[in-house]
């Protein structure tokens, strides 16, 4: 599948941070935390599992400011280099308080929001900013005019373009959508997706976490039937999660091209855009 320029330039981008190895008591530390900050989603996209109400419905659930605080302390004690994204699954600004979520991690890392930008306004924007944003990745769904508009809120707001980035989303299904589609660990067909390699290595689980909305530690931001969880960060650390025997037997498998266990199994998603430098450093 071709890779528009965007996506090019976005993961370009993310590199320069990701692919840093902060090592902590020896072990490789992650470098990209996906959090899921709620439930809730306005949109309803063809190619995400959204579209079924059965399988993925829309719910007002939203991450706890108790559970933010948490994991900032942690980070700040084990003095985190990397990034956070909030995006996850759902609509991170439909989150009640979003600006004091950002404003809490950002104490002690690099925020970025992804989002579909229609709850943005420059006064939303500037809050966020003042809040800590270091970055907004805004994907667009309507069509080419909302380049204008978006990078309109953007300068309304005194925010210049090295904090955002517009992603063309309005492809038709011929054109991938213009995203790299993947079938989010078999739970999605349509387009024209790459063949499933259980052979193929995967360097998620090397450098990045995603967390849920209910401090669940989900395997991979791909798994949206959330069938792994290998911890819960309300109960255990970060760094407990991330070094427990149940995350170092995926981390060995993947790195390894072993994925015949589910959901690793069913999945197309190709996990070796970044991570190169942490598989290093584990030695697996």
């Amino acid at each position: 599948m071709t890779i528009n320029e965007s996506t090019k330039q976005n993961l370009r981008r993310k590199s320069n941070y990701i692919d840093v190895v902060q090592m902590i008591n020896g072990s490789p530390a992650f470098s990209w935390i996906d959090i899921n900050v709620t439930e809730l989603c306005n949109r309803k996209c063809i190619f995400c599992p959204r579209i079924d109400d059965d399988f993925y419905p829309n719910q007002n659930l939203n991450i706890s400011l108790n559970l933010i605080r948490k994991m900032a302390t942690e980070l700040k004690h084990i003095k985190y280099q990397g990034a956070i994204v909030l995006c996850g699954f759902g609509e991170p600004l439909l989150h009640p308080d979003i600006i004091e979520v950002v404003s809490i991690l950002s104490k002690n890392a690099r925020i970025e929001i992804v989002t579909n930008g229609d709850y943005l306004t420059p006064s939303i924007i500037t809050d966020l900013v003042r809040a800590g944003a270091g970055y907004f990745v805004v994907s667009m769904y309507d069509g080419i005019h909302q380049v204008e508009k978006f990078k309109s809120l953007f300068l309304d707001a005194n925010c210049s373009e090295e904090k955002f980035i517009l992603r063309d989303r309005w492809h038709s299904e011929a054109d991938g959508f213009g995203l790299k589609l993947t079938n989010r660990a078999g739970t999605i067909k349509i387009g024209d997706q790459d063949p499933i390699d259980i052979s193929h290595p995967c360097h998620y689980p090397a450098y990045s976490m995603t967390i849920d909305w209910n401090g669940d530690a989900l395997l991979c931001v791909q798994d949206w039937n959330k069938k792994v969880k290998l911890g819960n960060i309300f109960s255990q650390s970060l760094m407990e999660v991330w070094l427990s025997k149940a995350m170092q037997k995926r981390r060995n498998q993947l790195i390894n091209g072993k994925r015949k266990q589910g959901p690793c199994n069913l999945c197309n998603a190709d996990g070796t855009l970044h991570g190169y430098n942490h598989v290093k450093a584990w030695n697996l």
